[in-house]
């Protein structure tokens, strides 16, 4: 009893500010229903308190499933010091997919601070020199509560990156205010944003890519049991088999079974009364090469030891940086045993069991090209699956600049020329989400087919 009321003395005795107060008005647990078009795919939950020694502690978790067969998880925490300027202590994001965690430890260490990637490999612990701060951290909420900001005012605010293993700068828009309740967004790539917040600034239901909802709602109904997509399988069925797919240069498909399919390929045309997607070699993503794609990663693990070693090794005496790029492409592909559907692992797990899905062979290409100074990106799209019910399915593969420009290569299937079945992506997020999640119903017939 003496140690309670010694210490809710001792909370009364704190100044009150209005960053303290703010971070008073989050606290609490909050349940949110993760839907998409009216299905239950999941939860997200919030718990911001106050710990034993005073500490602010802001938690996350969040758990989903797109099919019955493949949940994934995503938890976070951040612990800033009870004592001003409330410097951040540590802070953690642990994600984990079919059976395999990994994720990221930052802990305070002096000046700075050490960032360990779990599961622990034996490699040694980053030093950071930055600096993260309770008032960065609720920057955009302050804002909010001091200038009450009329719609189509912005802020920039600082986020805690964990994959990049440093703050970032965030834009958030103001979209509407009614009193002290306001609609924001953030147009991150693929992840645009929407959230409603109630009058303590804490979100009450969340729009993500214009796709996924989270909704504020009792526990019990966050917790609902997940209902399964009908049609979630990354697979677009095609009417006949491609032979030799591989040496395919171009490809002429109908779209079947959807009433707008301009939205979801751009590239798509009206021509005798049906759309037609027309596919060539060598198609490229969008966007030009960025300091990005030169960066080390969670993902990306460019600077470890192993990884330079291995693309030292692949080069060995190269000059040129397209021969380079082919030496990496055919490693990958050597190094690497293809098995769909395996579960993910991170690159370095990949070094050790040297099996994996076509993302494992995309993000190891990429770490070695960037480990060389080569700029990389994985890339993501439908490619054509061959089989007793051919198909175009999610697949990845990879894009590096030489002298300037992206040049596409798949290391799961050893190519340094794509083949006309390759189908990134497309820049419209929601139609790249509907085509991820299989929410759409549709298939392809062929038209033409022209060989190399």
């Amino acid at each position: 009893v003496c140690a309670l009321i010694a210490g809710l003395a001792l909370r009364l005795a704190e100044p009150s500010t209005a960053l303290t107060r703010q971070a008073l008005a989050l606290a609490g647990e909050r349940w949110y229903a993760l839907t998409l078009e009216e299905q239950h795919l999941g939860y997200l939950r919030t718990h911001n308190y106050r710990d034993r020694q005073g500490n602010w502690v802001f938690e996350s978790e969040q758990r989903f499933a797109m099919n019955p067969y493949d949940p994934a998880a995503t938890t976070s925490r951040r612990t800033f010091a009870s004592a001003e300027p409330h410097p951040l202590i540590s802070a953690e994001q642990l994600q984990s997919r079919r059976g395999q965690m990994e994720g990221v430890r930052i802990e305070a260490d002096g000046a700075g601070y050490l960032a360990r990637r779990l599961p622990e490999d034996g490699t040694a612990p980053s030093r950071l020199d930055w600096q993260y701060r309770l008032a960065d951290y609720l920057d955009f909420e302050l804002w909010l509560a001091r200038t009450q900001p009329e719609p189509g005012r912005s802020r920039s605010v600082m986020s805690l990156n964990f994959d990049r293993l440093e703050p970032a700068r965030r834009i958030f828009d103001v979209v509407a205010r009614d009193g002290g309740r306001y609609t924001i967004q953030n147009g991150a790539p693929y992840s645009a944003t929407r959230i409603q917040l109630d009058d303590r600034l804490a979100p009450e239901a969340m729009t993500i890519a214009g796709l996924f909802n989270l909704t504020l709602a009792p526990k019990a109904k966050a917790l609902a049991p997940r209902s399964t997509l009908q049609a979630a399988s990354y697979h677009i069925p095609l009417d006949r088999r491609l032979p030799d797919h591989t040496e395919i240069s171009e490809l002429t498909l109908a779209i079947v079974g959807h009433d707008a399919p301009a939205r979801l390929f751009p590239e798509a045309k009206r021509s005798d009364g049906q759309w037609v997607l027309r596919l060539e070699q060598n198609a490229r993503a969008n966007g030009r090469p960025t300091a990005e794609h030169r960066e080390e990663t969670v993902q990306i693990p460019a600077r470890h030891p192993e990884i330079r070693a291995l693309a030292e090794a692949a080069v060995r005496d190269l000059e040129d940086d397209r021969s380079r790029a082919a030496a990496l492409n055919r490693f990958v592909h050597e190094f690497v045993t293809y098995r769909p559907g395996h579960a993910p692992q991170s690159v370095l797990a990949l070094l050790d069991t040297r099996i994996g899905d076509c993302t494992e062979f995309a993000d190891l290409l990429t770490s070695l090209a960037r480990s060389i100074g080569l700029p990389a990106r994985t890339v993501f799209g439908l490619a054509y699956a061959d089989g007793q019910n051919p198909a175009f399915a999610y697949h990845a593969w990879n894009e590096i600049q030489i002298d300037g420009d992206w040049h596409p290569f798949d290391p799961t299937w050893g190519q340094a020329r794509l083949d006309a079945t390759h189908l990134p992506l497309p820049d419209d997020e929601k139609a790249a989400m509907l085509l991820l999640t299989g929410a759409v119903s549709l298939q392809f017939e062929v038209l033409d087919v022209q060989y190399f």
